[in-house]
């Protein structure tokens, strides 16, 4: 069991994630209403959503190397006290009309790489304070999946656009405020030292990392469950303001499209309070192939219906699913891979798992425009449902 420090420690980091979160799903949304605000051209300001995706494609396979060989409470904090100078000069330049496309690019750039540093981090940390105990990173895990989605998907973005409508620099503000407090909530955490040798160089170290989670059949069949939930989610999300927008879909208003947003981060949220009782009730296999389900129910479901009612259910049980499969991931890799080389594995975990997201969206985009816009809400659920039987397979032969 962990010390009393340690669980001060544990509470702090989740408390750290909801705060950041927040601020983050703040300069989630008012990141794109600056830029409209200073350019109407649509390839401009599509440039500052490319620039958050950017650092999870070139800075995650290296930053696993850096989280493995400093500190991690000092690489957390650093990391916040960057984001928030970074964000604090953003604010100031839009109170003085200065800002630019540019400058709100290379910020939106510079937060996203924070977090690949932070989140990597955190995640190393939560198992080094539980001791890698099942049971107990099942429980912090579920309660930091839900901090995260409940502060970057739930309040956060309503918040940073009505922030944004009583002054355009006060969302960036926030935001700064946010990563101060949870720099300060993390000195709580006790300090633990770099624990990889110093000695190996980067690219060695990452054909290392990389070739364990490829070696390594568990994580490498979570790596790419994960690339195909995220692909199915994109393809969705992608579309998803047409559908919901659209006569022939769910026909909501802007304000209804919100509501149906909100559901599904409550789902996220709700899903990460219950991931612990159940992974502990169903066991890590058996609750993946649930979340997956779920997910994969939920886009048909979506597909099926034009009640905004039953829709926004759907949504909702389907992202519960998502976070149970999400918990069982980090838990996952945090027993699994040796210490030393948690934070590398964990950034090509996200590589194989997060990098293809993007190209969902387009893929949906795609399919919608010679299909129509149901079309690549099946499609989500046929890959979705596929990893399903997928994973029964492998289950049925391993058992034989």
């Amino acid at each position: 069991m962990p010390t009393a420090r340690a669980r001060r420690g544990l509470r702090a980091l989740v408390a750290a994630t909801a705060i950041s979160s927040a601020g983050d799903g703040a300069f989630v949304a008012a990141a794109p209403l600056a830029a409209a605000a200073v350019t109407r051209d649509p390839a401009l300001v599509a440039l500052v959503t490319a620039a958050e995706y950017l650092p999870w494609l070139v800075v995650a396979p290296f930053a696993g190397f850096f989280v493995d060989r400093w500190p991690r409470r000092s690489t957390v904090i650093v990391a916040d006290l960057l984001r928030m100078g970074l964000v604090g000069i953003l604010a100031v330049l839009l109170a003085t009309g200065s800002a630019s496309i540019t400058v709100i690019a290379l910020c939106a750039f510079g937060i996203v790489t924070g977090n690949v540093f932070h989140s990597a981090s955190t995640e190393a940390m939560i198992a080094d304070l539980t001791g890698r105990d099942e049971a107990l990173l099942h429980t912090v895990n579920g309660r930091q999946q839900a901090a995260y989605t409940g502060g970057r998907q739930l309040a956060g973005p309503p918040l940073g656009s009505w922030l944004f409508g009583l002054a355009r620099w006060l969302p960036f503000a926030l935001d700064a405020v946010s990563f101060l407090v949870s720099g300060l909530l993390l000195m709580v955490v006790p300090r633990r030292p770099a624990v990889a040798e110093r000695a190996e160089g980067i690219w060695r170290s990452l054909r290392r990392s990389t070739g364990f989670l490829l070696g390594h059949r568990t994580l490498r069949s979570l790596a790419l469950l994960t690339a195909a939930g995220n692909i199915s989610i994109n393809m969705v999300l992608g579309i998803l303001v047409l559908y919901a927008t659209d006569d022939h879909g769910l026909g909501i208003t802007e304000s209804g499209y919100g509501l149906l947003l909100a559901a599904m981060a409550a789902g996220g949220v709700l899903g990460g309070f219950l991931a612990s009782r159940v992974i502990g009730w169903l066991g890590p296999r058996v609750a993946v192939i649930g979340g997956l389900a779920a997910e994969g129910g939920a886009w048909l479901a979506l597909a099926a219906t034009s009640h905004p009612l039953i829709a926004g259910a759907a949504l909702a049980l389907g992202y519960v699913g998502v976070a149970v499969v999400s918990v069982v991931v980090m838990s996952t890799r945090q027993r699994q891979v040796p210490p030393g080389q948690l934070g590398q594995v964990i950034s090509a975990f996200r590589v194989i798992g997060n990098g293809p997201g993007p190209l969902g969206a387009i893929i949906g985009g795609l399919i919608a425009a010679a299909a129509g816009l149901r079309a690549p809400i099946l499609v989500a659920a046929a890959v979705t449902l596929l990893a399903v039987l997928l994973v029964l397979r492998i289950q049925l032969t391993n058992s034989r």
